[in-house]
């Protein structure tokens, strides 16, 4: 069975004092967050039904997250919210763990309620720290990846310790995606606010420092404006060894571009392939 984060009521309510939702708010979210599923390859539609009762579970969810980025719920409470079951709720939990963009995590101290936090919000560092006491880097596979939906009943009153090579076997869902159903096509035609979209999602510390270097070095314009992408090619589970590959990769392409040399796939494919 997955492991599910634990987080204590008293944590998790510091975070509720003076949390102003937002419908607007929410409804951006929602964008980004379709945006996001669109780009590793997946059908939001599937995933979230038009005018289901999925959906209505995924809506009130994100409306609660569009404050302070974090709410706790009961699956019973959703239910009612949504009048729907509570198999159809943890489909909705489900399937928002697919999109990569929620980490669901379990009331410790509770009646087996959820707990959400918007990965894209910009207290998730903090919320990581200061409610699960665990740092943002070091659990940034796990979190990004954790499987399908599990009963609430089944989570442990403490959190449990992930193993010390876990981070090395993880990549995302979104991140296998990308490379699998090779998008480039949509994404070498990307706008800067997208580019900044895709640099919000790094969560290893790695990614960024690559795309950095790109552009901070003189290297061939092709190559500058697919850092971002490159920035995802080189995985959550990045240390500073992969770093110095995805370096040498970029070197061997820039020297074949500066060559005169043509792509015939797109930058990063050829950087996958080489890294």
């Amino acid at each position: 069975m997955k492991r599910l984060y634990t987080a204590y009521n008293k944590d998790v309510q510091k975070y509720m004092t003076g949390n102003k939702l937002s419908s607007s708010r929410k409804s951006i979210i929602i964008e980004y967050i379709e945006k996001m599923v669109v780009i590793a390859g997946e059908s939001f539609e599937r995933l979230f039904p038009n005018r289901s009762k999925k959906k209505d579970v995924m809506d009130h969810i994100i409306y609660l997250l569009s404050g302070n980025g974090i709410c706790k719920i009961a699956a019973t409470t959703l239910a009612d919210k949504a009048d729907c079951s509570v198999r159809t709720v943890n489909a909705a939990v489900s399937a928002l763990k697919i999109t990569g963009e929620i980490l669901v995590a379990g009331l410790a101290d509770g009646k087996n309620k959820y707990v959400f936090v918007l990965k894209s919000h910009e207290n998730f560092k903090t919320i990581l720290k200061d409610v699960f006491y665990i740092n943002a880097e070091q659990v940034a596979g796990q979190v990004a990846e954790q499987g399908s939906s599990e009963s609430l009943v089944a989570v442990s009153v403490k959190g449990e310790k992930t193993s010390s090579n876990s981070n090395s076997s993880i990549i995302s869902k979104q991140e296998k995606d990308i490379i699998k159903h090779s998008i480039e096509s949509e994404l070498n035609s990307a706008t800067k606010e997208t580019e900044k979209d895709l640099i919000q999602y790094y969560v290893n510390p790695f990614q960024k420092m690559l795309y950095d270097t790109i552009n901070a070095n003189n290297y061939h314009v092709e190559l500058k404006s697919n850092a971002a992408v490159l920035g995802l090619r080189l995985g959550s589970n990045a240390t500073k060894a992969y770093l110095n590959m995805a370096l040498q990769a970029v070197f061997k392409i820039d020297r074949f571009l500066a060559c005169g040399s043509t792509v015939d796939e797109s930058i990063p494919a050829m950087f996958t392939k080489s890294y």
